[in-house]
């Protein structure tokens, strides 16, 4: 069976709102999930504070379904703050006055943005999977964010 991208408001709605409350199954904490509820940030707090919620509420979210953050797994400092940054440029390049949520987050699932290949453009793996990656943000060592080389 093939995997559902979700696409609709009220898909969108139930993983944020999941998300939120800690009521998302674990096994609904997909990447696209993690995409969908990074730009829902972006979109209803600006970067700072999705960026903030999203460090804050991320390592709560996965202890509440019973996963552990570690020197070596669950929460991941420099990979949410890629993804944030990424939905954030995204979101002020495509936000058009009137244009829906639901219309942008379709958008970005379905572009190259959305591939989870994305940080290894900026970052080896022998840098993205250290510890000290994972527990605070990282300098990319193979080239500078930015949005053109995506």
């Amino acid at each position: 069976m093939d995997y559902h991208i979700p696409s609709t408001r009220k898909e969108f709605e139930h993983i944020v709102n999941g998300f939120r409350t800690k009521a998302l199954p674990s096994k609904e904490w997909t990447h696209e999930a993690h995409l969908i509820t990074g730009l829902w940030h972006v979109a209803e707090l600006g970067y700072e504070n999705a960026l903030a919620e999203m460090r804050l509420n991320i390592p709560v979210y996965n202890e509440s379904v019973g996963g552990m953050n570690t020197d070596s797994s669950g929460y991941h400092d420099t990979i949410t703050f890629f993804w944030i940054w990424l939905l954030n440029e995204f979101w002020n390049r495509n936000e058009v006055k009137g244009q829906s949520f639901e219309r942008v987050c379709n958008k970005f699932l379905q572009s190259k943005y959305a591939d989870r290949g994305n940080a290894f453009i900026f970052y080896t793996k022998d840098l993205l999977f250290t510890k000290e990656a994972r527990l605070g943000v990282v300098e990319p060592d193979i080239q500078p964010l930015d949005f053109e080389m995506i």
